[in-house]
C-alpha cells in the first residue's frame, strides 16, 4: 500500500502549514469572489439526453473512488456522459494539489472540501459540487475485551464525562502511538472532557501502515491510525475502538467540534465550468446518489465493482469486503434524502455552512486567510441539491398525471436513477405530446 493511501487528514493539515507560510511571506489576500449564481429557469424539455465528454480525475483514496463503480455500471453512458480519458480519467490527487482543476487538465474530479480552505486566499475559482459522505476517521483503538470502551461504561450508568475520564486512566502512562503529522484536535478534545490526555501517555508517531505493523506485532495497546483502511484491517484483527469521533460528535456540545466535523468528501469543479456546462454537473451528480443508493443497499457487491481499480491505483490489496466495510461506518454516506442534513436542516450536526464557516473562520482568526471568506467561497454543492430537488419536485406533478407510455417509462426510468434534470425533461416532452 502506497504511503500515501487515505491520508487526507494529513495534506490538509500541510495545506494549511503552506498557506500559513505564504500569509508570512507578506502575500496579497484576493477578494472573495461573488457568489455562485444557478440557472433559475428550467431546463428544456426534450426526449433525449446531450451526450457530452467531461475530462476528469479521481483522487487515490477508497471513497474517492466510489465513482468508477458507476463506470463500470455504464451509469455515466445512461445520462450522455463519457469521462475522458477512457477508461476512468487522469489519475491525480486534488486533495494534495488543485492544479489539474486550476490549469484545465479536468474538468471535474473528486476530492475533499477542507483541503480548499487554507488556499481560499489564493485559489477562488474551485469549488466542491456535491458532497457524498463524511470521514469518522479519529479514534483510539485496543485489543478486543481487553479495556473497558466508553460504550462500556456510559451502558453502566456513567455520563459521557465519566466514561471519558474512565477510558483515559486507562490509557494513563501507557505508550500510545497516534499517526506522524496528526492534528491534535480529537485528542485535546477528550482530554479536556476527561481530564488526562496526551501529557499522561507515552507518545509515539509513527505512519499509518507502521501504527498497523507496531500493533500486530503487540508493542503497543493502544493506536490511533486514521486511514480507513488501517483502522479496518486492525479492527478485523481484533481491535476495537475504546472512544471514537462519533460518540464525541454526539455528546460534545456543537460548537467544540465543529471544526472537527468539516470532513466533507464529493466531487470539485471550477466555477466558469459549473456557469457553463450546469446540467453536465446535475448528470455527474445523479449518478453520485445513484451509487449511494447501492453501496447503502450492497455494499460488498458494489465495492467489487472498483476493488481492483482502488488496489491497482493505490498499490493497497483491500477485498471487496473491507472496502465496503470502509463505507459502514468510517466513511458515512448521504443518500439524496439524508443530504439535507448537509444543506437544509440548519440545526444538524453536518449543516455545511455552519461546520465550514467554522472552520474558515478559525483559520481566518490564526491569519492564514483573509477574513473576506464564506461557505459560499468553498461551495456550490448546496446550489446543487436544491436544483435537483426542484426537478424532482417537478417530475413529480407531472408524472402523477401522464398516462402510462414509453416516454413515461423513460421519465421514470431516469427518475428511479436520481437522473431527476432528465425525468423533469423527459415527462415534460411527453405531456407536451399529449
Amino acid at each position: 500500500m502506497k504511503q500515501g493511501m487515505l491520508q487526507r487528514l494529513t495534506i490538509a493539515a500541510s495545506t494549511v502549514v503552506i498557506a500559513t507560510t505564504l500569509a508570512a511571506c507578506g502575500s496579497e489576500t484576493a477578494a472573495a469572489p461573488e457568489e455562485f449564481q444557478a440557472p433559475t429557469e428550467l431546463a428544456e424539455p426534450g426526449t433525449d439526453i446531450p451526450e457530452v465528454s467531461v475530462d476528469a480525475g479521481f483522487s487515490p483514496y477508497a471513497d474517492e473512488l466510489l465513482m468508477v463503480a458507476g463506470l463500470n455500471r455504464g451509469y455515466f453512458d445512461e445520462v450522455g456522459v463519457s469521462i475522458a480519458p477512457e477508461p476512468y480519467g487522469i489519475d491525480t490527487d486534488l486533495i494534495s494539489s488543485l492544479t489539474p482543476l486550476l490549469n484545465g487538465q479536468i474538468d471535474l474530479g473528486s476530492g475533499y472540501a477542507p483541503a480548499i480552505v487554507s488556499q481560499l486566499d489564493n485559489v477562488d475559482t474551485v469549488v466542491t459540487f456535491g458532497i457524498q459522505d463524511v470521514f469518522y476517521g479519529y479514534r483510539i483503538l485496543a485489543p478486543e475485551g481487553k479495556y473497558q470502551t466508553l460504550d462500556d461504561f456510559m451502558s453502566a450508568g456513567d455520563s459521557y464525562e465519566e466514561a471519558v475520564t474512565k477510558v483515559l486512566d486507562q490509557m494513563k502512562g501507557q505508550d500510545v502511538v497516534l499517526r506522524d503529522g496528526v492534528v491534535p484536535t480529537f485528542y485535546n478534545l477528550i482530554g479536556e472532557a476527561g481530564g488526562s490526555g496526551l501529557a499522561d501517555w507515552k507518545v509515539q508517531y509513527l505512519a499509518n501502515p507502521d501504527i498497523v505493523r507496531t500493533a500486530q506485532a503487540g508493542g503497543v495497546d493502544f493506536v490511533s491510525p486514521t486511514g480507513a483502511v488501517e483502522i479496518v484491517r486492525l479492527q478485523g484483527d481484533g481491535w476495537e475502538p475504546l472512544i471514537d469521533l462519533r460518540q464525541v460528535i454526539e455528546n460534545e456540545p456543537k460548537e467544540a467540534t465543529a471544526s472537527l466535523r468539516s470532513t466533507f468528501s464529493g466531487y470539485l469543479t471550477t466555477r466558469d465550468y459549473a456557469e457553463e456546462n450546469w446540467d453536465t454537473i446535475l448528470r455527474v451528480t445523479s449518478v453520485m446518489y445513484r451509487l449511494i443508493d447501492e453501496i447503502e443497499a450492497d455494499p460488498e457487491a458494489t465495492a467489487a465493482d472498483f476493488v481492483d481499480y482502488v488496489n491497482s491505483y493505490t498499490g493497497s490489496s483491500l477485498t471487496a469486503a473491507e472496502l465496503a466495510q470502509t463505507f459502514q461506518g468510517l466513511y458515512s454516506v448521504r443518500n439524496f434524502e439524508d443530504a439535507s442534513e448537509f444543506y437544509l436542516d440548519q440545526g444538524s450536526d453536518f449543516f455545511f455552512d455552519e461546520v465550514a464557516g467554522a472552520q474558515i473562520d478559525e483559520l481566518a482568526e490564526q491569519g492564514v486567510i483573509g477574513d473576506n471568506h464564506g461557505p459560499a467561497s468553498l461551495s456550490i454543492a448546496g446550489q446543487v441539491y436544491e436544483a435537483l430537488v426542484r426537478y424532482r419536485e417537478e417530475a413529480d406533478a407531472i408524472l402523477a398525471d401522464l398516462p402510462d407510455g414509453e416516454l413515461k417509462t423513460a421519465a421514470q426510468a431516469q427518475y428511479d436513477a436520481r437522473n431527476y434534470l432528465d425525468a423533469y425533461r423527459i415527462a415534460a416532452a411527453a405531456a407536451e405530446q399529449g
